[in-house]
């Protein structure tokens, strides 16, 4: 029986309204959230900027780039913190690119802001159980496996996102096992999974196709976003032509995913019997 969860539709600030690129969806979002906490209705910062109501509408849906000139006099007027400052510079810099590639020595990472941006994240396991569901035990066993560095910034989890963002989670069979993982420990997160994560989480048949792991993020008026961790470098697709096939595989395993009570029951053998 399928499982699918139903992501909640969450309207964006400007129904129907879409940026051009992530990181102008990303500037956009930074650049309104300072009007708002400075009480500025749209107009009064156009006046205040010296240019017309839609033209600072279109900047602030991310439709148009702010000038250099323009991104300095918004961030004077709207007060924004110094070390914010250099981050948003950087995304007018960028605006039109597509490709996201980072790792821990890039310094600012992208993640935390697209993350905040999403309504709902869905995540693909294929080999070890994602982060935000793991034991503390669990994630000491795996972190000489992963290559992971203790330092490197996870992806927000349940507990630390906001309640808006909605997880789900669909985890292969062979992730509930690993040959650095006593056994104990193992069993020990499977209990955790059937007993704090069963109603953001569904076990898939042995059958689903190896596929490296993913995240995919949805976005209000926006194309999918994917996110692809390998060790401490984070890859995020953008463009519909890159996603879609990761869309697409989400789809067909969306479909053929167990069921509440199957995945309960797999969950039980697993983590009561070994």
């Amino acid at each position: 029986m399928s499982a699918t969860i139903t992501p909640l539709h969450r309207p964006g600030r400007d129904e129907g309204v879409r940026a051009a690129t992530l990181r102008g969806l990303l500037l956009a979002r930074a650049l309104d959230d300072a009007r708002r906490a400075h009480g500025f209705t749209t107009r009064e910062l156009a006046s205040a900027m010296s240019m017309s109501p839609a033209m600072l509408n279109r900047v602030m849906t991310g439709r148009r780039t702010p000038t250099p000139l323009e991104i300095g006099g918004l961030c004077a007027v709207l007060d924004i913190p110094a070390p914010r400052r250099p981050v948003l510079y950087r995304l007018v810099r960028e605006s039109g690119r597509t490709d996201w590639i980072s790792t821990p020595a890039d310094g600012e990472q992208p993640l935390a802001q697209i993350e905040a941006a999403a309504h709902s994240v869905t995540w693909f396991a294929p080999d070890l159980i994602p982060r935000p569901l793991r034991t503390t035990a669990y994630s000491r066993a795996v972190l000489t496996a992963t290559g992971a560095h203790p330092d490197t910034p996870a992806p927000t989890t349940p507990d630390t996102a906001s309640t808006e963002v909605i997880h789900r989670f669909l985890i292969h069979p062979r992730a509930l096992s690993h040959p650095t993982v006593p056994e104990a420990v193992m069993r020990e997160q499977v209990r955790h999974l059937r007993e704090a994560h069963l109603s953001t989480t569904r076990l898939l048949p042995r059958t689903v196709a190896p596929h490296p792991g993913f995240r995919v993020l949805r976005i209000a008026h926006f194309p999918p976003v994917v996110h692809i961790e390998h060790h401490t470098t984070a890859v995020v697709l953008e463009r519909p032509d890159a996603t879609a096939p990761h869309t697409a595989f989400l789809r067909d395993i969306e479909a053929v995913s167990l069921g509440r009570e199957d995945t309960r029951q797999a969950l039980s053998g697993r983590g009561d019997n070994g």
